[in-house]
Order: structure tokens, then sequence, then C-alpha cells
């Protein structure tokens, strides 16, 4: 079934020449496309004269949510279930860890060269936590082979790495932002932007299945920066240890 001058035709149906009246409308219609396409392929730039301050506002707006992007969750929420693939294959879900203390390691990706040092930090960081009892969980999008070998580097089998390959968990939790932009924003890569990871974040959740505890590394200006590490301190702190 398709359209050809404002009326439908079955696919076994004679098509007509189009009238002078018709002929016009698909001519106005044809034109309303092109300058619409034209604009959304353009469009005016943000303080041309040709941009409103109500689209730059907007656009500022949008610009700000970009670089904000911490997910959902907030302190005090009921934490939402989730099941992930831990290397070697193991799923996971986080409600068969109701009624005990839960942190998860939100970080860019595994072996990551330049910030390998603080995504290792990060976990190595929490032993502590897994001493006394904490179930932790590593979680980025990286496959399960790579979450594998990554936990056999941590040397720490209390401490469990996740495969969030969709990024649905990252996203909902601590955000995700474009590591791959900021790797060739600092020289490590060229050509990498379009890599979007999960940003570096830490959860606390108590036994009833609360988040106790929030934090994403953020730089002074507000965007994503993986060059932090969060206070185990606070993270204790905020599970009564």
């Amino acid at each position: 079934f398709f359209f050809v001058g404002g009326r439908g035709l079955q696919r076994n149906q004679t098509r007509t020449r189009p009238n002078a009246l018709e002929t016009r409308e698909i001519a106005r219609a044809k034109a309303k496309m092109s300058l619409s396409c034209t604009a959304l392929r353009r469009g005016p730039l943000v303080g041309s004269p040709r941009a409103s301050p109500e689209r730059n506002d907007l656009r500022s707006r949008r610009n700000f949510a970009i670089r904000a992007n911490t997910g959902k969750i907030a302190v005090g929420d009921t934490a939402p279930d989730f099941e992930l693939i831990a290397g070697g294959f193991v799923n996971v879900k986080l409600s068969d860890h109701k009624g005990k203390k839960v942190v998860l390691a939100f970080f860019p990706c595994a072996f990551s060269g330049a910030v390998d040092d603080g995504c290792q930090c990060q976990l190595e960081a929490l032993k502590d936590l897994t001493d006394a009892g904490v179930s932790v969980f590593g979680i980025s999008r990286d496959q399960p082979f790579a979450q594998k070998a990554w936990m056999e580097k941590l040397g720490n089998p209390a401490l469990q790495s996740l495969c969030d390959w969709s990024m649905d968990t990252c996203e909902s939790y601590v955000g995700t932002f474009n590591f791959g932009e900021f790797l060739d924003g600092v020289g490590v890569s060229s050509g990498l932007a379009g890599y979007v990871t999960s940003n570096r974040g830490c959860i606390a959740i108590d036994e009833s299945g609360k988040v106790v505890y929030k934090w994403v590394a953020l730089d002074d200006a507000g965007k994503s920066h993986p060059g932090f590490l969060p206070n185990i301190d606070e993270v204790k702190k905020a599970l009564g240890m």
C-alpha cells in the first residue's frame, strides 16, 4: 500500500496521471520536505544571527544534560534489579544478594592503557569491603572473556566483574560517556571518538535494597572524567561500617 497525491492505492490498482491540482500539491509537498531536510542537516549555529535566544537556551540546556549524564538512580531509591554475566560466564542477579550490603563499582573498561591503573586501583581499594563480607561487583561493558582475565589480574576471588554489554545497567545507575573522545582529547588515541563506556562510579546498597551512596567521577565543569576515584571511607560510612 502506498500514497500518491494524497490518495491511497493498492498495488494492483492502475495508477493514473495526477491532474493539475495534484501536481501543484505534490510540488509544494516536495518543496516543504526539501526545506525541512535542509534545516535538519544544517540548522542555525548557536550564537549565529539566525539562532533565536530561545533556541540557544534550549541547546545550552541540552548540552548540560549530556555533560551531566550520571544515571537516573538517586540515594534513597530502591536499587533496580539486574542480571549480568561475570567472567567465566556466571550469571549474577542483584536480587540474589538482598539482605546483604552490596557495592557496585562501575568503571570504563578493563586493561584500558592510560587509565588502567585507575580502574585497577578503584577495584583493589574495595578489598577491605569484600574482607568485611560486602558483596562487591565491578561492572563495565567488557565481554565475559576480558572480565575473567581482569578478575584474575585483580587477584580478589570475592570480587566478581560483570559484563554490561548493552550498558543498560550502567546507564541507569551512573550514566555513560564518550570514553573514546576523552582518550583522543588527551592524546592517548586518535579516531576513537564514539566509543562509549560507563562512567566511573560507585553505588552502595544496604540490606533493605536501598541506595545509600552514589558517586560519579566528574570534573569541576560537570563533565565525565575517569581520572578520579571514590572515597572508600565515605562508602563504609554510608553502609554503617
